[in-house]
């Protein structure tokens, strides 16, 4: 017998995990478990899934949930009570639905945005024309599995319309939105804050003579408010609004940046240096019609500095949140690149510089409208996707790795030019009002409608597509399937992403086994070799 060598190599067998391979008997490799079973849990899972039915599907807000998995808001017209209601999804880790919830009344009624609560519950705010005077702010909360716990509606004589929610320290919520029942001009930014129940505790207006609204609200550190928007009654006409209050709703500080045309916030963020990043879209600088910008100001609002991203055409961000790396992700649509009406995803560094950028496209045109880093790095991204020929649209939702890929989805990474102009800054003066808007409390109908969902983006791997391990090719992956082959009789351990053992069996040759759609980790052991594999099964 020969002696074992116990100088360890390092094998690479996939899913960010390094076996120790040691040169033993009759001279054969073997990888080994440093305990059985090593399953790396932080793998980056990549997908491209739509979810609707017959008529329009929209989603306007994502969040990863506690469990790994997402939810998911915004309309549908193919579901519920009314000519579009309230669409909350929930989906596992792999992109797979777990249940989805309809939520209105007889007009229309859509969510804006969606957060989990401290409970394992969601809460979601946007818009009724079913409940209140027609037209108010509507807010919804549900327990973890979707069911309704309590609903309210805040508004007045006119349109009053929430975009942003956040649960607060104090176990309450924070929305943000527009009005023109209260407020000073034709339409006010609108922040109203209630208790854990949904009982209103205080609402403010801010703005001018025109048009003013908001479309983001985060709490900051010091237990207040940060506000994006946009404004025509100050600046240049047009103009991003950013506005810092206390905890209270009291008015610190507002800015407006912008340039001749128009400049349009859509959604803020406090960075980790306490300062703020905001992105949206700019008609009044860059390349094109309209481009991406990113501008980044200190704790009083004062701008640090600014950039443009875009193409000749139009280009527009919708949301942006700093990465666990200090640099920022930026998501929305573009024009410029690729064919008409792409999802557009931008990656900068701390001081806004592109590290790259990618498009999504199938047979369909897409818009993001929410983007968040995930827990294992990547990222998830929630739109719509229009598909061609079928006059309607879906509900879409992307996973990507670090890099903004997703296999073997058609992905573009253009070069978008980048601008650092100068916009005009202002210190405005506001009015502020504090109305007491109308409370209900409505009971909307809620179903648990049976959705249509599709790959638009094909991510299976083919059979022909073969794993490059420690050694020679043995495991492939097929559609509902993998096959495992190998010299002699064999064990393959199949288990999933909890470490549980799926399937245990033993085979000759070649073996070919059935598995549902997730992901998995395949050890595959003979006198030959020993190794494991990361794969997803579509």
């Amino acid at each position: 017998m020969k002696r074992i060598n116990l100088a360890p190599i390092l094998c690479w067998v996939g899913a960010g995990v390094f076996l120790s391979a040691l040169l033993v008997d009759r001279g054969m490799s073997v990888c080994v478990f440093p305990s059985a079973p090593s399953v790396d849990r932080t793998s980056t899972i990549a997908f491209a899934k739509t979810f609707g039915g017959s008529s329009w599907d929209w989603a306007y807000s994502v969040q990863q949930t506690s469990d790994g998995g997402y939810i998911v808001a915004g309309w549908t017209g193919s579901f519920g009570a009314g000519s579009s209601d309230i669409f909350l999804l929930k989906i596992d880790a792999s992109g797979n639905l777990q249940w989805a919830k309809t939520f209105g009344g007889s007009n229309g009624d859509v969510a804006h945005s969606v957060q989990q609560t401290s409970d394992g519950g969601y809460i979601v705010a946007g818009y009724t024309d079913s409940f209140g005077a027609g037209g108010d702010v509507f807010l919804l909360k549900t327990d973890a599995s979707g069911n309704l716990q309590w609903a309210k509606t805040f508004g007045g004589m006119g349109d009053d319309y929430a975009w942003s929610v956040q649960q607060t320290s104090d176990g309450g919520y924070i929305m943000a939105g527009v009005t023109s029942s209260f407020g000073a001009g034709w339409d006010n930014v609108f922040l109203l804050k209630t208790d854990a129940l949904g009982n209103l505790q205080w609402a403010k207006t801010f703005g001018g003579s025109d048009f003013d609204f908001a479309y983001s609200v985060q709490q900051t550190s010091d237990g207040g408010y940060i506000v994006a928007g946009r404004t025509y009654s100050f600046g240049a006409g047009g103009d991003v609004f950013l506005l810092k209050t206390d905890a209270s709703g009291n008015l610190q500080w507002a800015k407006t940046f912008g340039g001749d045309t128009t400049d349009y916030a859509r959604s803020v963020q406090q960075t980790s240096d306490g300062g703020y990043i905001v992105a949206g879209y700019t008609r009044s600088f860059g390349a094109g019609y309209r481009d991406v910008f990113l501008l980044k100001t200190d704790a009083s609002g004062n701008l640090q500095w600014y950039r443009t991203f875009g193409g000749s055409y139009g280009d527009a961000a919708s949301s942006v949140q700093q990465t666990s790396d200090g640099g920022y992700i930026v998501a929305g649509g573009t024009d410029s690149f690729g064919a008409d009406g792409e999802v557009f995803l931008l990656k900068t560094d701390a001081s806004g510089n592109l590290q790259w950028a990618r498009t999504f496209r199938g047979s369909y045109v897409g818009y993001a409208y929410s983007v968040q880093q995930t827990s294992d790095g990547g990222y998830i991204v929630a739109g719509w996707a229009f598909f061609v020929g079928a006059e309607s649209t879906d509900v879409f939702l992307l996973k990507t790795d670090t890099n903004g890929n997703i296999g073997t989805c058609a992905i573009g990474s253009p070069t978008p030019t980048v601008t650092t102009p100068t916009p005009t800054e202002t210190n405005p003066t506001l009015t502020v009002t504090s109305p007491t808007p109308t409370v209900t409390t409505p009971s909307p109908t809620v179903t648990s409608p049976t959705l249509s969902v599709s790959e638009p983006c094909p991510l299976s791997i083919s059979e022909e597509q073969r794993f490059d391990g420690c050694f020679a090719d043995v495991l492939r992956v097929g559609k509902g399937h993998i096959t495992v082959s190998s010299i002699g009789e064999f064990r393959v351990k199949v288990y999933d992403v909890s470490g549980n053992v799926v399937k245990d069996v033993e085979g000759r040759g070649e073996l070919r086994i059935s598995l549902k759609k997730g992901v998995y980790f395949v050890e595959v052991s003979s006198r030959e070799i020993k190794r494991v594999e990361r794969v997803v099964v579509r």
